[in-house]
C-alpha cells in the first residue's frame, strides 16, 4: 500500500468553492485510477489545505500526483497559485477499525 500526502501552503480565494469543486470532481477522478483504496482531504489550524491518497502500489500513487498536478493546474491554479509539497512512501503500519465489528 502507498501513501501520497500533498500539501498546498498557499490557498487563496473562495474555500467553499474549492471543497465543492474537490468532492464533485477531483475525488471522483482520483478514484478511477486503479489501485486507489482512500482520499481525504482538510484545512489545518494554519490554512494549509492537505489532501492523502491511498492506493495499492506505488504505481497508482504514481498517476495520483501526475493527476492531481494537471487537475489542479486547469481547475485551481488561481486558488492553490504555488506547487505542493508532496510525500510519498509505502505504507508499514496500518490499522482500520470496522465500526460494525467493534459496536
Amino acid at each position: 500500500m502507498h501513501l501520497t500526502i500533498r500539501k498546498y501552503r498557499k490557498v487563496e480565494g473562495d474555500r467553499k468553492q474549492l471543497v465543492e469543486l474537490v468532492n464533485r470532481e477531483f475525488a471522483p477522478l482520483l478514484s478511477k485510477i486503479d489501485g486507489f483504496n482512500d482520499f481525504y482531504a482538510f484545512f489545518s489550524e494554519d490554512g494549509t489545505l492537505t489532501s492523502v491518497s491511498v492506493f495499492r502500489d506505488a504505481r497508482g500513487a504514481e498517476e495520483s500526483v501526475r493527476a492531481a498536478a494537471r487537475w489542479v493546474e486547469q481547475n485551481l491554479a488561481r486558488v492553490l497559485p504555488e506547487k505542493p509539497e508532496v510525500i510519498s512512501g509505502e505504507v508499514f503500519g496500518h490499522r482500520h477499525v470496522d465500526k460494525q465489528k467493534a459496536a
